[in-house]
């Protein structure tokens, strides 16, 4: 018996994996370890304990703490003394090795060409990091007149602006209330409840989109945003800022039907 005293549960080795097979190994087991790293890696900011993965992975606990070892000392993954794992240094730098433009650009930025050359606005790709979200990729449309709202490489609290208030859609209550929680001061001095955000999240999920007006105390600018999911835990939102003058229901229509059709084009499914 192999016990992990700072757990407080005793881990046995065993021949199987707690699936009827052998012990993990071969493309099942770097699935089962892809999917401990998805859960980690969601959980960041404050980290998951092991007993957690297990409940929300189904993995037997051994199978789950031999991959965890594993993933621990290849640095993908740390475990400090709380017992808590978060992602680890090898994870990080990972992403600061990609070439330029990084697959996620050369995915998107296609994609919101098109939107701006047909919809004349700027286009903005917002993706979830943590409680924030940040613009990865900015396109300026045909109009113009640009409305440039955000920077690339800027970062927002999630549900300011109008793709951090859509991606609230994609989120639970709970999850909401959590990240004002952790952020009370700063959602305080852009005058947010949690109520608001409650509500901003149901408004979004039942629209399917988010439509703003006079963000970000810029009167006379308009924003319009879906959000999406990228795989299990990422989320991110396409939006567009405009002026509200040439902003009525007709053209929110024809933006709107347009970004669907890009999202799904993508392969991405837009909030529903």
């Amino acid at each position: 018996m192999i016990e992990d005293k700072r757990d407080g549960d005793a881990l046995r080795e065993a021949p199987g994996d707690g699936h009827g097979e052998g012990p993990a190994r071969g493309t099942q087991s770097v699935r089962r370890a892809l999917q401990l790293l998805r859960r980690v890696a969601k959980c960041n900011d404050h980290g998951i304990k092991l007993a957690q993965l297990v409940r929300e992975s189904g993995l037997d606990r051994a199978t789950a703490y031999r991959l965890l070892c594993c993933l621990v000392d290849e640095q993908f993954v740390d475990r400090d003394a709380e017992h808590l794992y978060r992602l680890g240094p090898q994870a990080v730098l990972l992403g600061s090795l990609l070439p330029q433009p990084t697959p996620l650009l050369r995915r998107f930025v296609p994609t919101m060409k098109r939107i701006g050359r047909i919809g004349g606005d700027t286009v903005f790709l917002m993706m979830r990091q943590g409680d924030l979200v940040y613009c990865a990729h900015r396109e300026e449309g045909s109009s113009p007149i640009k409305i440039l709202t955000t920077n690339i490489g800027q970062r927002r609290l999630i549900g300011t602006g109008t793709g951090g208030r859509a991606v609230l859609g994609l989120m639970d209550p709970a999850e909401i209330a959590a990240i004002h929680a952790r952020n009370a001061t700063q959602y305080a001095e852009n005058g947010l409840a949690v109520e608001q955000l409650l509500q901003t999240g149901v408004a979004a999920r039942e629209q399917g989109c988010m439509v703003t007006f006079d963000a970000f105390g810029e009167v006379g600018v308009a924003g319009f945003g879906i959000a999406f999911r990228m795989g299990e835990h990422a989320m991110g939102a396409l939006s567009i800022a405009t002026l509200t003058a040439r902003f009525g229901y007709e053209r929110q229509h024809r933006l709107r039907q347009l970004m669907e059709t890009e999202l799904r084009a993508l392969g991405l499914q837009p909030a529903q």
